[in-house]
């Protein structure tokens, strides 16, 4: 059983969220020269467990990622394709807790693997109040999110229904935000840690580049980080429209009108980062419309990107890989708003020649 949720809910959630590891393995490894490599991981682990900000810092970012994975694994133990970990509430409660308990570790193996690094590093230092906090912390977040998730599956038939309360008015919503209210009434969750995720990248990129000054190759790589983070979000509505949205292929809207509902829906989804970028470029203005066209490329182009590979997270994944280095490459060569350009130009032809010849429903 623990080969088949790992090769189904883990293997998915590491799929799901290969944006947010591209950004990841970027910061650690990719902003320094290969010479430097050793000396700046152990400049960043010493900053996790010298000092009690430090620790904060590291066990804040713990605690979301292991929030994320929770959701994760609960909102997909509710859909039909996983009705086979039912049969596991059969097994003992000690035989469920080392099931839950190993499917987590590998879940959170990239967490494991800077745990052991922080307890070396610790010992090394005499730093043994850190030892301890950080095996109390990490013990505490694996065997609470098996607790959980074994209480969630052994007594979940036991949760009424929730009471749907119903105010005195009505609001309309238009066609376009239907999409949106998806994401704020089912997958806040989702939604909320993909903005807490693309704050902190969006700011780590400005921390990491801040002696380069005020340089705008540095707002769009900030930008790109962001943009990466909603690769699932992206997902998500797609599927969305797909699954429950399909039947307005037969209403008379154009495909010039849906590509300007999925604008819209963008633009306001990256306020958030809108805010970020405005406040960071110090209200310049070539800088603020650079990086608004860079940011809505960048989301329209993950959505074609799901249309050409018909939401094959796979090939998904391949493609965000190379978008992500060409996006680097063309941004420090100082090709930013031509780049930018011809993503919009191309995504709207694409969309516009092939929405109608591309059916995605029932594809999985």
């Amino acid at each position: 059983m623990l080969k088949l949720l790992i090769n189904s809910l883990a293997k998915e959630f590491y799929q799901q969220h290969a944006g947010f590891f591209l950004v990841g393995i970027y910061i650690l490894f990719g902003i320094v020269e290969p010479s430097q490599l050793i000396g700046y991981q152990k400049a960043l682990l010493l900053a996790g467990i010298s000092s009690p900000v430090g620790l904060a810092i590291v066990f804040a970012s713990w605690f979301l990622y292991s929030l994320k994975a929770h959701f994760f694994i609960k909102q997909r133990l509710v859909q039909a394709q996983y009705n086979f970990v039912g049969e596991t509430t059969a097994l003992l409660k000690n035989t469920q807790l080392k099931l839950w308990l190993r499917l987590y570790l590998v879940i959170l193996a990239p967490i494991l693997i800077y745990v052991f690094l922080l307890i070396g590093l610790s010992f090394g230092y005499q730093l043994y109040l850190s030892v301890v906090s950080i095996l109390i912390v990490f013990s505490a977040l694996v065997f609470g999110l098996s607790w959980l998730t074994y209480q969630s599956l052994t007594f979940g038939f036991l949760k009424q229904e929730r009471q749907i309360t119903h105010f005195g008015f009505k609001v309309k919503k238009p066609f376009f935000s239907w999409p949106l209210f998806h994401l704020f009434n089912e997958q806040p969750l989702m939604l909320l840690m993909c903005k807490l995720l693309s704050l902190v990248f969006f700011k780590g990129m400005l921390w990491m580049f801040i002696d380069v000054g005020n340089d705008i190759r540095v707002l769009l790589v900030a930008m790109l980080a962001s943009i990466l983070c909603h690769a699932t979000l992206v997902f998500t509505l797609l599927k969305f429209e797909t699954e429950y949205l399909n039947f307005s292929k037969s209403l008379e809207i154009s495909v010039y009108k849906r590509l300007q509902n999925w604008l819209l829906v963008f633009t306001i989804i990256l306020i958030p980062e809108w805010i970020f970028l405005i406040s960071a470029s110090h209200f310049e203005l070539y800088s603020i419309v650079n990086g608004f066209v860079f940011g809505l490329a960048g989301l329209i182009f993950l959505l074609t990107l799901l249309y050409i590979v018909k939401l094959n997270m796979d090939n998904y994944l391949k493609w965000l890989l190379f978008f992500f280095f060409i996006s680097m490459w063309l941004i420090l060569g100082h090709y930013y708003l031509l780049f930018s350009l011809a993503l919009l130009v191309t995504c709207t032809i694409y969309y516009v020649m092939m929405f109608n010849k591309t059916d995605l429903k029932g594809i999985e």
